[in-house]
């Protein structure tokens, strides 16, 4: 059984060497500036056992971009921000001795002014 800080661990070691990726952590800073991004958060939300020695933790990875270096337009942005996204699934789903399950990916609706933001909902058990 792993610990759940080693699942997060581990899969926050795995993003950060997705290509692009500024600054790869677990939990969300209030004080993130424009040098973390592009960035990536990994955010705990629940716990539980699973089975007898396997537990399981829900979990959404924020990443984003600032708005203002996109100079094409926000579909530039979106486009660059689904290669992401295809990018780091790829990266947590090669992560072999730990499950990884994708739920969905949610969008900021175009919500905040500077940046581009969107979360992938993942399970992670091991």
């Amino acid at each position: 059984m792993a610990e759940i800080i080693t699942l997060l661990e581990t899969l926050r070691d795995k993003l950060a060497t997705v290509p692009g990726v500024a600054t790869c952590k677990i939990g969300m800073e209030s004080n993130l500036t424009p040098a973390d991004y592009p960035m990536v958060r990994i955010v705990p939300s629940t716990v539980r056992q699973k089975l007898i020695g396997m537990r399981e933790c829900d979990l959404i990875v924020y990443f984003g971009q600032p708005i203002h270096e996109f100079t094409a337009g926000l579909e530039a942005l979106y486009s660059n921000l689904f290669a992401m996204e295809a990018a780091l699934l790829d990266a947590a789903r090669s992560l072999t001795w730990m499950m990884v399950k994708y739920e969905e990916t949610v969008l900021d609706e175009d919500r905040v002014d500077a940046y581009k933001l969107l979360a992938i909902r993942l399970t992670v058990a091991g």
